[in-house]
């Protein structure tokens, strides 16, 4: 036979702080806002929260078109702001993403434009996909 269940505690009230919740800043005295240590403390002088620390980067924002022609291979335009080599992966992945689609006999001019930081080769390399995938899908449409 089992033992008896210890009675359930009451419901937590709706001032009880949640435990997921961060932890307020605890007032001490007349002065400025003491927040508490850990991953929610206020980390600028004043009590405010200004972020995580490190190395802030605004994300790129890049877009791409292709152009589809019946003359083998890929050339893109050079991109401002990423190497040359960030230009060449990203028609490398295009060159790669015609390939999957079927049409590798195929190829294109590719051109992309950046917004905000300088983007990364990663970054231009999935915009560029992107551009074969919606040339494609509009050439088989009729487009």
């Amino acid at each position: 036979m089992r033992a008896a269940r210890p009675a359930r505690p009451a419901a937590p009230s709706s001032t009880a702080p949640s435990p997921t919740a961060p932890a307020a800043p605890l007032r001490a005295g007349p002065g400025p806002v003491v927040a508490p240590a850990g991953r929610f403390a206020a980390s600028a002088p004043d009590g405010r929260f200004a972020g995580p620390r490190g190395r802030r980067r605004h994300a790129a924002c890049v877009r791409g078109r292709f152009r589809l022609s019946e003359l083998p291979g890929v050339s893109a335009a050079p991109v401002p702001g990423a190497g040359s080599a960030a230009t060449a992966a990203a028609a490398a992945a295009a060159h790669r993403a015609l390939g999957a689609a079927g049409l590798g006999h195929l190829g294109g001019r590719l051109e992309l434009r950046t917004y905000g930081a300088a983007p990364g080769s990663s970054a231009l390399a999935r915009a560029a996909r992107r551009a074969v995938a919606a040339a494609l899908a509009g050439r088989r449409r009729g487009n």
